[in-house]
């Protein structure tokens, strides 16, 4: 445990600013959504994280559900705390956010290993309160409400959000991309990008890769809305123009780090996770956590195995092949994101020729980290996590298509009701012929 002066009050002054700074996003951003009535989900979502931080830590399951990655942050962040401020490397240097938070809080000396974790649900809950917003904004406030009250009970978040590891922090950036992206998509408002702007270095400072994947899928975002606009908006063009000279400049460091050294330690992880893990799914060492080992040793390989890993973080492990008792939590967020998947192929196909037009602010970012998780994923333990951000996502796009689908036919209806009563009226006012 972290030593502090009181971790009763720590975990107190965490509990009360996190549900001071939840209470204040959703009224903040109800100001100008006045049926943004989401308070009474996200007070579940939190208090459900809570009893979940409570549960494991009174049943002392917490070191085999959360791995080793947390004990070596906790520790870098106490000897990151150590240092004064502004000297070596704090507060920031060779280190990620995550960890230069943690110790920023962990300097307080109030705060032990639960205060943090209050934190980190806070942090998490921040982002998806954005995904909502910007849900609201494209589909109305009944899908907003009806998704806020999915991710208050997703059943993966529930855990991982209090992790003292990179998630919130992504799931942070993921929310200010998604909410900045609706500025975008639906105005062409610049301060979006700034938003979205914001969100990427979150996420490339927690997680460099997903964070220039997530950069790269604004970027695709506003060279879209762009082109959708460019007889509306003057400030169109300029824009286009700004993405083609920004691509041409970006493409040769784009060219060198997606080749040569960076590949050979993908394909080196990925060799070492089948050697020491087994050859597939049910392996020679029967762990049914081991994925199939693919060839990533060359742009090429890299794209012709990308299906493979794709198919593989969303859908394993298959819950018919969990082992233990820590895979069979896993399995309730595996079942939630089979459903998800089911309902949003189902309103993707019932949009066909409009599903960007409908929910791009969400699904250019969910597609360009889905593209990042498959390709770094070792196996299907660390997909548990990664798939995590991307069922925020889906669920989000999907409850923007479902609405649009909803709304639609709920107008056929009411032209076919108004075409059926004109005709009766008309056909009672005709005049009688002999």
């Amino acid at each position: 445990m972290i030593p502090v002066a009181s971790p009763t009050q720590g975990v107190l002054f965490a509990f009360i600013a996190v549900g001071v700074a939840l209470m204040y996003t959703v009224r903040r951003l109800a100001r100008s959504r006045p049926e943004l009535r989401v308070g009474g989900p996200f007070t579940v979502a939190y208090g459900i994280r809570l009893l979940a931080v409570v549960a494991i830590n009174a049943t002392g399951i917490g070191s085999s559900l959360r791995g080793g990655d947390e004990t070596t942050f906790i520790s870098v962040a106490k000897l990151l705390a150590a240092q004064p401020i502004g000297t070596g490397d704090f507060p920031h240097g060779p280190y990620g956010l995550h960890v230069v938070l943690f110790a920023l809080q962990i300097k307080t000396g109030i705060f032990n290993e639960t205060a943090l974790r209050v934190t980190q649900i806070g942090i998490a809950l921040i982002g998806a309160i954005l995904i909502i917003a910007a849900v609201y904004d494209l589909a109305g406030p009944r899908a907003a409400r009806i998704a806020a009250w999915c991710l208050a009970f997703e059943p993966a978040s529930i855990f991982f959000n209090s992790e003292i590891h990179k998630e919130a922090l992504m799931d942070l950036g993921a929310g200010l991309v998604v909410f900045g992206g609706v500025w975008i998509w639906k105005r062409l408002d610049l301060r979006g990008v700034l938003i979205c702007a914001l969100g990427c270095f979150i996420a490339i400072e927690t997680r460099g890769y997903a964070g220039w994947f997530m950069a790269c899928g604004v970027v695709m975002l506003v060279l879209h809305a762009s082109l959708r606009n460019m007889t509306r908006q003057p400030r169109a063009l300029p824009l286009v123009y700004a993405i083609v000279i920004a691509a041409l400049i970006a493409a040769p460091t784009v060219l060198q780090a997606t080749g040569g050294k960076n590949l050979q330690m993908l394909q080196r992880s990925q060799q070492a996770y089948a050697h020491s893990i087994g050859t597939g799914t049910g392996g020679a060492n029967s762990n049914n956590l081991a994925l199939e080992q693919v060839n990533v040793s060359s742009r090429g390989a890299v794209i012709a195995s990308l299906p493979t890993k794709i198919r593989e973080l969303v859908l394993m492990p298959y819950p018919w092949q969990v082992q233990d008792t820590n895979q069979l939590f896993g399995a309730f967020g595996t079942l939630f994101v089979y459903v998800v998947l089911i309902l949003f192929i189902r309103y993707a196909w019932l949009s066909r020729g409009q599903v960007f037009g409908r929910a791009a602010p969400l699904l250019y970012p969910l597609l360009f980290e889905l593209i990042a998780y498959s390709l770094t994923v070792g196996n299907a333990g660390t997909g548990f996590r990664y798939r995590s951000h991307l069922t925020w996502l889906a669920l989000g796009a999907m409850m923007v298509l479902r609405a649009k689908v909803l709304e639609e036919r709920a107008t056929a209806s009411t032209t076919d009701e108004e075409s059926v009563s004109l005709q009766k009226t008309q056909h009672s006012t005709s005049p009688v012929t002999a």
